[in-house]
């Protein structure tokens, strides 16, 4: 990636646990880049719908069960 890349939408770090029955059970790290013509953009709970969609995906787990511990955007 160069940086006229970096000009052209917005990058977000999410850190995150999975909680099963109540106990944190898995945890990782993910990255989102959300265009600027994106309509996500300009929608903050979507993008925190966004993230918890993705690490549940990635876990195979209801994205209710993902608990954000971190956003920055970068």
């Amino acid at each position: 990636m160069d940086t006229m890349d970096l000009n052209h939408g917005h990058h977000y770090l999410a850190g995150y646990e999975i909680y099963v029955d109540g106990h944190p059970f898995w945890w990782g790290h993910l990255a989102l880049r959300i265009d600027i013509a994106d309509p996500l953009l300009h929608d903050p709970q979507g993008v925190l719908d966004r993230l918890c969609a993705m690490a549940a995906q990635r876990h195979d787990v209801a994205a209710s069960q993902v608990r954000l511990k971190m956003i920055s955007r970068l």
